[in-house]
């Protein structure tokens, strides 16, 4: 970590003495926006529920780095996910559930996220407030995964380790998807530099960073649902809710940056 920290901190250096050249990052947080309702109609239709479960918005978490270079080169990467998780009692809706399902209450997941390598042009250099404007374009992964499994109540005769290992009373099945996902943001920058807080290294200085960006994330190809993401092939699922991480999405970043005059 400490050999990490020192070549970047050189690298800054290096590449400084033209620009506001360096090295930043933040931790996200911020809103995403999916189009669950082909998963709310499928437990509809299995009689789960009768009302949505999941609504598009969802929080997200993660964090981002980059690296300007030149003053107008922004290369960098970014990740993050949503995570939603729901208990239901199948034959309580209303009197409206199978009655097969009686006694099988359940606990639904929703797991989604993406990390993406981005390059980005900053047209104009930072103004005297500190701030950058810059357009990114990303390429990735996007992984999504469903996961359900039955509700073992406290006074459950086999809720116990053994039993859950040996007997496979947790009764749970994971799908996902993988894919290839392109991403378009827009994002602005805030760093206001501490001078000459590292004395070993001349020129280097440190201050918090404020990242703002928004943008909206594609998976262009059909994607399969598979048994606990088997990228084998074969246990590929027919069917399923069309399910991607596709979408609008914004967020805020807090963080800190090293940069070289």
């Amino acid at each position: 970590m400490r050999k990490a920290v020192a070549c970047l901190a050189v690298l800054a250096v290096c590449v400084g003495p033209r620009a506001q050249d360096g090295i930043y990052g933040t931790f996200l947080v911020g809103q995403k926006f999916i189009d669950l309702q082909p998963l709310n109609d499928e437990l509809k239709t299995l009689s789960y529920v009768n009302e949505d479960l999941f609504p598009s918005n969802k929080w997200t978490f993660g964090g981002e780095g980059h690296l300007v270079l030149g003053d107008h080169l922004v290369l960098g990467g970014k990740g993050f996910g949503i995570f939603q998780e729901k208990a239901i009692t199948a034959a309580g809706v209303d009197g409206g559930a199978d009655p097969t399902l009686a006694g099988r209450d359940r606990r639904f997941r929703i797991t989604g996220g993406m990390g993406v390598a981005q390059v980005g042009i900053s047209p104009f250099k930072p103004n005297n407030f500190g701030l950058r404007i810059y357009p990114q374009i990303g390429l990735g992964v996007s992984s999504f995964l469903f996961q359900t499994k039955r509700t073992m109540p406290d006074d459950d005769p086999d809720k116990t380790f053994e039993a859950v290992l040996i007997n496979e009373t947790d009764d749970q099945t994971t799908l996902g998807k993988v894919g290839l996902i392109i991403d378009f943001a827009a994002s602005l920058d805030w760093y206001k530099p501490f001078k000459h807080f590292f004395t070993i290294v001349p020129n280097l200085d440190f201050g918090p960073m404020l990242h703002l960006e928004a943008g909206y994330s594609i998976l262009p190809a059909e994607l399969k649902w598979r048994r606990d993401v088997d990228l084998g092939g074969k246990d590929q699922v027919e069917g399923g809710p069309d399910l991607k991480f596709n979408g609008f999405y914004f967020n805020l970043g807090l963080g800190f940056g090293l940069s070289a005059q």
